[in-house]
């Protein structure tokens, strides 16, 4: 394949299959987002293709595809894993599989009516809310004194409708900590009907 820090982007890579991504060696990945399972989908083979470059030629962001379907983004960092220092922002430490969920009720003033003639619907910046909320919800009660979490990633699928005074259930699983920076895997269901889901990060700071 083409070197990953030079090629333009848009040039195709050789994936026959997902564990034999075409990584150097001299490089890791840094940031997964998975879109969805590509199997089921036709015979189309798995293409991996260069996105953008940044920071001076050590970061690479690669689109997986099968098809016209989006399977997952990567960003690959060149050199090895950096070795975060410890933050102590947490009073305890917490890894991935820790887990919140919530239940919250739709609101008038959470609703967009922009579609005529259908009733109001729960808007998208609404359920990014209670998505980005929940999560945060996993870290507030390990914070050591003055500290906080902002939301500082989102990457999400507004799938289903929940109108207003129905009630909807948002469940957030830490999928990975780098440091002060804790990535969520998050979905939202409605009567067990799956409304949207994704992935959100929090970034811990002191206040």
């Amino acid at each position: 394949m083409p070197d990953l820090w030079t090629a333009p982007a848009g040039t195709p890579a050789d994936l026959r299959i997902l564990p034999l991504l075409p990584i150097p060696a001299d490089a890791h990945v840094e940031q997964l987002i998975w879109h969805g399972d590509p199997a089921g989908h036709g015979d189309d083979p798995l293409r991996l293709t260069s996105m953008e470059g940044a920071t001076g030629g050590r970061v690479v962001m690669l689109r997986l595809v099968r098809g016209e379907r989006l399977v997952a983004d990567l960003r690959v960092r060149h050199g090895a894993p950096r070795d975060e220092a410890p933050h102590r922002l947490l009073r305890t430490d917490l890894g991935p599989g820790a887990s919140r969920t919530r239940t919250f009720t739709v609101t008038a003033d959470q609703t967009t009516d922009h579609v005529p003639d259908t009733e109001p619907v729960l808007s998208t910046p609404a359920l990014i809310a209670c998505l980005e909320d929940t999560a945060a919800d996993v870290l507030r009660p390990h914070f050591a004194p003055a500290t906080a979490s902002l939301g500082t990633w989102i990457g999400v699928r507004h799938t289903g409708p929940a109108r207003t005074g129905q009630q909807f259930v948002v469940t957030a699983v830490l999928a990975d900590v780098r440091g002060r920076r804790y990535l969520f895997d998050v979905h939202a269901t409605l009567d067990g009907r799956p409304i949207g889901d994704g992935q959100v990060a929090q970034t811990l700071i002191r206040h």
